[in-house]
């Protein structure tokens, strides 16, 4: 170009774990200024800097001393520097030092030079974000991995649930570890209620989610806003959506649920007549799909119901790729697009003079008892993150339910005597304690993330978390401690206080909003499943899939038998 800017302008020191745009913006800029060096010409890097003597505009060159550079913590300088190829320097003062300076530097480097010189700054960079915690004092026992990958490997190789349960054994209640290219301290649930969930109720912590996980599901999404005391944003928000997705608007939907279990379960049923055997896991997750939708597809057409859906779908996708926004040609791009078509459908939706009253819609665009109305984007972001969350937890939860009922017969049988009428959906029954221990056995969520962006946190004996460091909630420790086997009689009372929504998050302002849909939605396919038809899990295997890094897969997409048992 005809033009060149040399900006200079030194920062303060940020706390550990904390990264500005402009920070993540020139990490991704050195690593494509390495590429382009390599398609530059022959010159070398001096050439580019001008003679002393060349022109130099008076309106080229701006300095900006907010504050001394000597004595002070922080300095704020900023040097502007702007010249043409064909210029002479009429002013000899700092920027020509700067100019000289350079000159001297650049005197004897190469483009490839250079190159290695910005390779070797990102290498120490990387370096530096994961070992320099490690100055801090009363770090919890750490284990930090391969350098710059850390533990990222094996999570690759064994997923982060089967990882976690095998880096973790022998190891204290509070483990600093580096995987996923993030510094996190791994805590028990026990270590957590002792010294971190009250924090959590005063609204201390924050949810760690990675920034395109906020951009998908938007700045007003309860689970990326930060909840407890003093977090008036979230209270409202979350107050009027229990209040919207209490268990009476749940079983309002429970018609429509029932047609949407059995349409599923025909369709495995034709699915093993043809072939033999039938593929549970996809039809699972377009189950969970269509129930995550119902309270706000209710009333709609079948083609708006089916493209909402394929929507979700395409959300779901981007949330679990790359962060790299290319149009049509990545899948966080196709999830931005479906995004901002999602936000047309709801502002057409809400233009409408009558929903169906199951509609959540219209409830959140008014004042009701739950509270205000909703803004226009609140009630979109509250929208996606229904959508999103519904699909990502039943959608796990339904295999493993399916693979328990078919191996405990004695339990499949308790269950098909249950009413398929539901009066309460956290009422006493063999369906629900059913629910909770495949839930316990295999949580759909396993863990959470947490930030104190302001101060250490102090863990008593097992050392103290630096402020700025991602806090890894672990539950499933939690519930297999409660022993082993599948056994839903542990499930009396007193546990499913204690230990019964553990699953769902526990007793903290981010736990899951959609539990009473949920729960209604897994009683009611076990009971029809155990009621109305005959079925088999053939070789129930969970392994390891690329696809999904969180949690293990059913091999084959776990295949089943299923067939309609004769009407008396």
């Amino acid at each position: 170009s005809d033009q060149i800017y040399i900006f200079v302008r030194p920062m303060g020191v940020r706390p550990v774990g904390q990264r500005s745009d402009a920070q993540r913006r020139l990490a991704w800029s050195c690593g494509i200024l390495i590429c382009l060096l390599s398609a530059l010409p022959s010159r070398t890097p001096v050439d580019y800097v001008p003679q002393l003597g060349a022109t130099l505009p008076r309106r080229a060159l701006a300095t900006d001393t907010a504050q001394p550079m000597c004595g002070r913590r922080r300095c704020r300088v900023s040097l502007l520097v702007g010249f043409k190829r064909s210029c002479s320097l009429t002013s000899m003062g700092c920027a020509g030092r700067v100019l000289e300076e350079l000159r001297g530097v650049l005197g004897g480097v190469t483009w490839r030079r250079l190159g290695g010189l910005l390779s070797g700054g990102v290498l120490c960079r990387l370096l530096w974000s994961q070992y320099g915690i490690l100055l801090k004092r009363r770090l919890p026992y750490w284990s930090m991995g391969w350098p710059i990958l850390g533990h990222t490997p094996g999570i690759l190789s064994m997923t982060v649930e089967g990882w976690a349960d095998k880096f973790l054994q022998g190891k204290p209640p509070a483990v600093l570890a580096n995987y996923l290219f993030t510094n996190t301290v791994i805590v028990s649930y026990q270590l957590y209620s002792q010294h971190i969930h009250s924090m959590e109720l005063d609204g201390k912590l924050s949810s760690a989610f990675p920034p395109s996980f906020s951009k998908l599901l938007g700045k007003n999404s309860i689970l990326t806003l930060p909840g407890g005391k003093g977090h008036q944003h979230h209270k409202r928000l979350r107050t009027k959506l229990l209040h919207s997705l209490a268990p009476k608007p749940c079983l309002e939907v429970l018609p429509e649920m029932s047609i949407e279990v059995r349409k599923m379960l025909d369709k495995l049923a034709e699915d093993t007549a043809r072939n033999g055997f039938a593929s549970f896991e996809a039809s699972g997750s377009h189950l969970a799909a269509k129930v995550s939708t119902l309270q706000i597809t209710a009333g709609l057409s079948k083609d708006l119901q089916a493209r909402i859906e394929d929507l979700v779908d395409t959300i779901v996708s981007g949330v679990v790729a790359a962060p790299v926004n290319l149009g049509h040609f990545s899948a966080f791009g196709r999830a931005l697009a479906a995004r901002r078509e999602l936000q047309g459908i709801v502002t057409e939706l809400l233009k409408r003079p009558i929903l169906d009253k199951r509609n959540i819609l219209a409830d959140l665009a008014k004042v009701t008892e739950g509270g205000e109305a909703f803004t226009m984007e609140e009630i979109l972001d509250t929208i996606v993150t229904l959508l999103v969350a519904g699909k990502f937890t039943t959608s796990d939860a339904l295999p493993t339910l399916f693979v328990n009922l078919s191996q405990q017969p004695d339990w499949a049988a308790k269950v098909a005597q249950e009413s398929l009428e539901f009066t309460s959906i956290e009422s006493d029954s063999a369906a629900l304690r059913v629910v909770l221990e495949s839930l316990r056995i295999v949580p759909p969520v396993g863990a959470y993330r947490r930030v104190d962006k302001e101060k250490a946190i102090d863990l008593g004996e097992h050392g103290q978390i630096p402020a700025g460091c991602h806090i890894e909630v672990l539950l499933t420790t939690e519930l297999a401690a409660m022993g082993d086997g599948f056994d839903p009689g542990r499930w009396t009372s007193d546990v499913v206080k204690s230990h019964g929504w553990l699953a769902f998050g526990g007793h903290q302002p981010h736990s899951c909003i959609g539990r009473s849909l949920a729960l209604l939605e897994l009683q009611l396919f076990a009971r029809i499943l155990c009621r109305e038809y005959d079925f088999k899990a053939l070789d129930p295997e969970r392994i390891v899939k690329a696809s999904n890094p969180i949690n293990k897969c059913y091999r084959d997409g776990l295949r089943v038998t299923v067939t309609r048992k004769a009407r008396p």
